[in-house]
């Protein structure tokens, strides 16, 4: 997979992975996508305002390093998007892959027809798998699940 695909899985990744509190202690997902919106959003004009503020108070001599913090500053949405589309592609661990199967048959306990993940399961049909868990399930019904 190529860099740029990698990063197109990262922010499909990103829109699909349900946005729910619940899942902050349980996943790295939720809080590595809040990073990445908040720098995806702010990264830019904070990168323009330290590049501006250098060469005003040091000059065109330190040109070099004003240009390496502005790239490493535009960078770093990249990296978050970089990290969400590599995620999204590793396999689930078999752990992880049973708690989502037990997902998925109280979803077809409430009649919610759900296809099975499979054992290439990956992440990206987790996310998928709980973004219809958290749009069907009520919130007294998601406490009851077990964790993984």
């Amino acid at each position: 997979m190529t860099f740029f695909e990698t990063l197109r899985c990262g922010n499909h990744y990103m829109k699909q992975w349900p946005r729910a509190v619940q899942l902050a202690p349980l996943f790295p997902e939720y809080r590595v996508i809040k990073a990445t919106e908040l720098a995806i959003r702010m990264m830019p004009p904070v990168a323009v305002f330290c590049l501006w503020i250098q060469l005003q108070w040091l000059g065109q001599e330190s040109l070099p390093q004003m240009v390496a913090s502005t790239l490493f500053l535009l960078s770093l949405p990249l990296q978050g998007l970089y990290w969400l589309g590599w995620r999204s592609q590793q396999l689930l661990p078999r752990p992880l892959l049973a708690w989502c199967d037990d997902l998925r048959h109280r979803m077809l306990e409430a009649g919610e027809q759900v296809a099975p993940l499979g054992a290439r399961a990956r992440y990206l049909n987790m996310a998928q798998l709980l973004r219809r868990v958290f749009n069907k399930l009520d919130q007294g019904e998601w406490h009851r699940l077990d964790r993984p």
